[in-house]
């Protein structure tokens, strides 16, 4: 069976629709855009140009709907007092609900804006560069401070099948046609197909982890 799936990381804004689960992101002020959606070091989740802890993984919605954001450094963002934090996960409805988000297309007419499950009538905007859930006021600068662009983040390719993480090696650059035609004439062999901007890679499939609790029947790819 030939399987070949191109995941394309691109540098410009990504539509609700395309994000992936798993993917790993940076997300950009549309109005300060040499800022990123960042941790701090006390917790707190603000818009900053550090160029630290502004990489977030795409996580199914903990609610049960939308998606969350994890840090790569652990814990979800949340909202809590209507300011966004990043805290440890926890069994509790109250923090699945405060971590979910679905996901809109950008209230300033690009990016994205991510709309709290629980409370409906807000959405994530920076202000003071710190992040909170408000209620719009209309304003363009609200539809701006809640703007933001997806910038997917170079990964390793996984390949995930029966409970097991496979770890993948590039076997192939170029365009995208031409690892498409690559991994077609090498069925059995090429894995995935991950691009970033103009330039894609094959991959191939080296080692296999047992991932305890995992029980997937069907191959999903994530870079």
């Amino acid at each position: 069976m030939k399987i070949c799936l191109a995941l394309l990381a691109l540098a410009s804004s990504v539509l609700a629709s395309e994000l992936q689960i798993g993917q790993k992101i940076r997300l950009r002020s549309v109005n300060y855009p040499n800022h990123f959606i960042s941790r701090l070091s006390n917790g707190r989740v603000a818009i900053s140009d550090s160029g630290t802890g502004n990489e977030w993984i795409v996580r199914s919605g903990l609610a049960g709907t939308g998606f969350s954001l994890e840090s790569v450094t652990g814990g979800f963002i949340r909202h809590r007092n209507y300011q966004a934090w990043v805290d440890s996960q926890i069994s509790s409805d109250l923090y699945r609900k405060d971590a979910s988000y679905t996901v809109e297309q950008g209230a300033a007419g690009q990016g994205i804006t991510l709309r709290s499950v629980n409370y409906s009538g807000h959405t994530l905007r920076h202000s003071g560069y710190n992040l909170y859930i408000h209620r719009s006021n209309g304003s363009d600068l609200f539809k701006k401070d809640s703007s933001f662009m997806v910038e997917p983040v170079d990964l390793q390719c996984w390949r995930w099948e029966a409970g097991y993480r496979l770890k993948t090696k590039k076997i192939g650059k170029g365009s995208l046609e031409k690892m498409m035609k690559f991994c077609g004439a090498n069925e059995g062999k090429c894995a995935a197909i991950s691009c970033k901007g103009q330039s894609c890679s094959a991959h191939w499939t080296m080692v296999g982890k047992k991932i305890r609790g995992q029980a997937n029947t069907t191959h999903v790819y994530v870079c």
